[in-house]
This record gives C-alpha cells, structure tokens and sequence, in this order.
C-alpha cells in the first residue's frame, strides 16, 4: 500500500444469480369413503404457498405446500362435490455461487393443472408450479478515497451508484370477516371454490419499521339447496400491520410479498337458522425488502507526475438500480364449446408465462392463459371446457438492461355467453416485475511506488501527440505523467472534450 493512502469501505449488493424453473407435482387422489362415486372431473384449483427458503452451497431450497381444490361430478344426483388435498413439496433452484450468507427473494405460482379420473373412487393430478429466484451477496471492499501529501498525485474520480438492501423480515396479519347472503341469492349448501386477490397498498416507512397496509378480495361460489343452483358472494378483507426492520428509514426503499398462508370458510347459520352466513378467517404473510440508493464519488485510477505509482484495480458486479414496476391488462378470448352450453357457472385460470425481456425501455412479457371453464350442458350436468389463450404485455421499465424478476396474476375474470356454443371471455392479468440493473465498475483498492524511470517517449520537454479515436484526456495525461490541466492550459482547451485527429501539445516535466 502507498504510504499515506487513506482507505474507506464501499459496501455493495452482488447479484448473484437467479433462475426460473418448474416443478412438477403428481398424486393420486381417493374419494373419501363418506362421499359418492365420481363419473366426471370437471376442475382442480391449485394453489401454491412458500413455507420456507433455505440458502446453501450453489442453491436455493423451497419448501413449500400445494394445496388442491378438486371439483368432481357425483354419479348418483350429478351434483358438483369437492375434495381439498394439500402436497407438501421441495425444489432445489441451482445458482451457482450462493451460499448460506446470501440474501433472496423466492416466487412461486401454479401454471397448468392437468387431471384424468382412473375409475369411480380414484384420481390422478398433475400440476405444474413455477418457482423463481434472485440471490444477492453482501460485499466490501477497501478502496483507495485519497492519499495525505498527495501533491503530483492524479487522480480520475468517478461517481458510482449502488441499490444495497438494507433489510428484510416478514410479518404475519389475521383477517376475519363475516360474509351475509345478498337477497336473491341462494342458501349455502357448500362451498366450491374460493378466489383470493391480494391488493396492497404502497408501503411507507419509518424508522427502523415498515407499515403495510391494503385489502384482501375473497370471491366464493357455492352451491344452493338445490340441483344446478349456484350462488356467488364477494368482499374485501381490509388490513393493517407493520414490520420491524432495523435500519430502515423513511427515505429509503420498501419491496412487500404477499402470501396467504392459512385460509379457513365456513357456512353458519342466521338468526332465522338458514345457512347465509359465511365466515373467513386468513392468514396474511407479508415479507419486506428495505433498499437504499446511494451515489458516491470515488477514485478508480491513479498516477504520479513526479513519481511512479502503479494503480491497483478489482472490478466489481453492484446492483446500481433497483425498481418496481406494475400493469394491469385485459385479454378477451372467443370461445367455441362442442355442445350447447345452458349456463357457465365459473372459470378457472392460470396465467403461464413463456418469454419476458427488457428492451428499449420496456418489459416485454409474453405468454398463455389456461384456463378451465365449468359449464351445464344440454343434459343439465356439469361439463368442463379447456383451452389457452395467447397474451402480450408491456410495462415501462427506464433501464436499458437488467435482470427481471416477474410475478403474473389472473385478478379477474368476466364472461357472457354469445351463442347456444359461443362465449368470449375477458381476463384481467396483473404484472409485477422488480428489475435489478448490474453495473460493472473499477475500485482502486491499492497503489504501489517503484522506482523505475520513466520511459524515453515521455522524457522530452515538449511532446507533439495526435489524438486517436477514443482517446481520452485522461489516458493522455496518465501516458505522459503530466495533469490534464496543464494540457488544457498550454492547448487553451475550454474544456477536457478532444477530437480525433487533432494535435495536442504534452509538457512533460523530466
């Protein structure tokens, strides 16, 4: 190290690595013994929740939970019946370079859901769960801010940007409500399905605490008292809560992931005694990432005029930006059943995504939506109809390149049926996506003195130098040991902008 060179730490966030990869779950379902003879599937809703992110040697392990929502026709009254299985599963995302020190962020969401009925008491799924993740690593590194007696030192200073995560922690945010039946609608006989969209609302901070706050939709089908009657409530769950991160301060930057991690329906009864009250209760999981932007000007090379020093340079990988970035989108798509469709009673959806880029400024998110529509046919039963349907998307993203890490969510479906075999649906996707920028910068972390002389090109008085494409004054002075001011005086330069072609007087001190 030069004698009298003063250091100072530069903390940063590496990235890592990340992957996006799919996991594949299959069982086998059995009937329960209390419960009928199934003649048809008809639909699975699937739902996947992280329990657990564990980092270690070159990956991430998620563990995590399928939970299925399996809607079958019963072969005696035709009604609709529904089974609940939960899967317990674990995916390894292989990154090179992680370690147990790294810090990520881990998604999940189901993708497809296939499903065959193997005889009247058994059933056969199969779902496919996409599960991504980003790695980060907290680095530091002593770099060289100045030197004492620095008189014939040069210094090229630069500024740099950094996006470093602060800190992160989660909390958890009990939700109750209870739901009466609108007037015209049926009693409850059984619940069928449950939709949850979470909407959140921007977090603030304060210090060292994070504050959350948004609302819960919870959209419900069940079934009346009678065959082929179906009823449809819906309500928005409101919350609250905050999350202790220390450091956090209310000029930084807060990233929240929702989950519901526990969710349980239940039909009670009225004063009257009918089933028309449905209570939820949720669990909401919120994790929170604090990042802060800071600019800092520091040196990234060095040379002496009247001595030789050496610079020594590392490269570094930072994350210098950090955003997120929403949109909401609708796709409509016409629909052609085999058969005469009476009524749809509900749609199933997931959104799959296929292809994403960052390009001139946007977020370039291609895909399908499967979707899954329960249908009465002609014959009054229950039918399913399956299909996908093509979607692209925009969102503005004001970095030229990046790593993108994108959440997709089907927030609301619409439909009408147009014909006895037509129907056009409407699907409202959401986007998410947190776009990281990597910036490579040089970091003077030592310089050394030697004694050599200096070469005989830069021991004239006068040197007469034509400058070359990509010069730059900078690299000029350096060459010749002199300061870019002294060329800018003697070249009555009004400012460090040269041009290729032109001549420039070097005074050299021997």
């Amino acid at each position: 190290m030069l004698q009298g060179a003063l250091t100072n730490p530069i903390s940063y966030d590496r990235f890592v690595g990340g992957e996006d990869s799919q996991a594949l779950i299959e069982s086998d379902v059995i009937v329960p013994e209390d419960m009928p003879d199934a003649i048809n599937v008809i639909a699975v809703l699937g739902e996947s929740v992280i329990n657990d992110v564990v980092e270690s040697d070159g990956k991430i392990q998620v563990n995590g939970q399928l939970k299925l929502n399996i809607l079958y026709v019963a072969d005696k009254d035709k009604k609709i019946l529904r089974i609940n299985k939960s899967m317990d599963f674990t995916h390894f995302l292989e990154i090179s370079g992680v370690d147990s020190k790294c810090k990520s962020i881990v998604n999940c969401r189901v993708e497809h859901v296939d499903f065959s009925l193997i005889n009247s008491r058994k059933m056969n799924v199969k779902a496919i769960v996409s599960i991504s993740g980003r790695a980060f690593a907290k680095e530091k590194k002593e770099a060289i801010v100045g030197i004492q007696s620095d008189e014939g030192i040069e210094y090229l200073k630069k500024t740099i940007k950094l996006a470093n995560i602060v800190g992160q922690n989660s909390a958890e945010t009990f939700l109750k409500e209870q739901v009466k039946i609108s007037d015209g609608e049926p009693n409850v006989s059984k619940i069928l399905k449950t939709d949850i969209i979470i909407k959140p609302d921007e977090p603030k901070i304060t210090d060292n605490r994070v504050i959350i706050q948004g609302s819960v939709h919870v959209y419900i089908m069940y079934e009346g008292d009678s065959k082929d009657e179906y009823g449809y409530e819906e309500c928005d769950l409101n919350y609250a809560n905050f999350i202790d991160v220390p450091g956090a301060l209310s000029y930084m930057n807060a990233n929240t992931y929702e989950r519901v991690i526990e969710k349980n329906i239940e039909i009670l009864p009225d004063e009257s005694g009918d089933n028309r009250i449905i209570d939820i209760e949720l669990v909401l999981k919120t994790d929170a990432v604090i990042t802060e932007k800071d600019e800092t000007e520091i040196p990234v090379d060095i040379y002496g005029i009247n001595r030789n020093v050496e610079p020594v340079i590392e490269k570094i990988d930072a994350v210098s930006q950090q955003g997120r970035f929403k949109s909401q989108a609708i796709f409509k798509e016409n629909v052609e059943f085999r058969n005469n469709v009476r009524r749809i009673i509900d749609v199933v959806a997931y959104p799959v995504l296929s292809d994403y880029a960052l390009k001139d400024g946007k977020a370039i998110l291609e895909g399908v939506i499967d979707y899954n529509i329960i249908y009465i046919g002609d014959n009054g039963n229950p039918m399913s109809y399956k299909d996908e349907a093509q979607f692209k998307t925009f969102l503005d993203v004001p970095m030229d390149d990046g790593d993108l890490f994108v959440d997709l969510k089907v927030t609301h479906i619409a439909y009408d049926i147009m014909a006895m075999k037509e129907a056009e649906l409407k699907f409202v996707v959401d986007a998410t996506v947190d776009a990281f920028k990597i910036s490579k910068y040089d970091v003077l972390i030592d310089a050394k003195e030697t004694e050599d002389l200096r070469s005989e090109e830069n021991r004239h008085s006068i040197t007469i130098y034509m400058v070359q494409k990509d010069d730059e004054l900078w690299d000029i002075a350096k060459r010749y040991r002199t300061s870019k001011e002294e060329i800018i005086k003697v070249n009555e330069l009004k400012d460090e902008r040269i041009l290729a072609g032109s001549k420039l007087i070097i005074p050299n001190k021997i």
